[in-house]
């Protein structure tokens, strides 16, 4: 990256600092025990799962009710417009061109954050939560998230296994300008593709068409 590549002027040095102290303190948090936790998230939690058939599902969820860069529920939506986007090829693709946004309020951060970054059951203060999903079926076998440069609010992606929810979670944290490692997505088996479903239907019509017409012309010959 150049100087004027960095967000909020900030220089290489001092991106590389912020980049380091961010990424040990995700280090740290994601594998403390749950009484260390504190009450909000810093940052949005991204959960992807992956579905059959191609499909994505991404729920970025905000905590407008413990973090500090997020002070209401107005933020949270603001903070939820455009947290992060799809590079396909060379251009990054917002969500909202890809499909509509389902939003909801909540406190239940069991669904959407890794089970270690849980925060302590023993926290008298509720949670106030923001969640946008995104659901999408993949034109590519697998997909990569960007973050914009200069964007605030930095995103803890991980992912969800929805065949085997036991699967421990895979995450990364993404500041503004980095881009996450290619995901694959879950694809149908091609003998179970509605094409090639319809394509062997139409094949086994034509040779029992052709098998019934051989069939009555030997029977004019004989």
């Amino acid at each position: 990256m150049t100087i004027s590549e960095f967000p909020n002027d900030e220089s290489p040095m001092q991106h590389a600092i912020r980049s380091f102290v961010i990424r040990i303190s995700s280090f740290v948090i994601l594998n403390a025990p749950l009484c260390v936790f504190g009450h909000g998230a810093e940052f949005l939690s991204a959960k992807l799962t992956l579905l059959p058939d191609a499909e994505v599902l991404l729920e970025i969820t905000a905590d407008h009710g413990g973090n500090p860069l997020i002070v209401d529920e107005s933020a949270a939506k603001d903070a939820l417009l455009d947290p992060i986007r799809l590079r396909r090829d060379d251009a990054l693709v917002p969500l909202a061109q890809i499909a509509s946004a389902s939003i909801s309020q909540h406190d239940n951060w069991a669904e959407f954050a890794p089970a270690s970054y849980l925060p302590s059951e023993t926290e008298s203060q509720p949670h106030a939560l923001t969640t946008s999903a995104w659901r999408w079926h993949s034109e590519t076998p697998e997909i990569v998230f960007e973050m914009p440069k200069g964007k605030l609010h930095d995103v803890l992606l991980w992912t969800h296994d929805g065949a085997d929810p036991a699967t421990p979670p895979k995450w990364m944290l993404l500041l503004a300008g980095d881009r996450s490692k290619a995901i694959p997505v879950r694809l149908t088996p091609w003998w179970r593709r509605p094409q090639a479903v319809t394509a062997s239907c139409v094949l086994l019509l034509a040779f029992a068409y052709f098998a019934a017409r051989n069939f009555t012309l030997r029977q004019r010959t004989l």
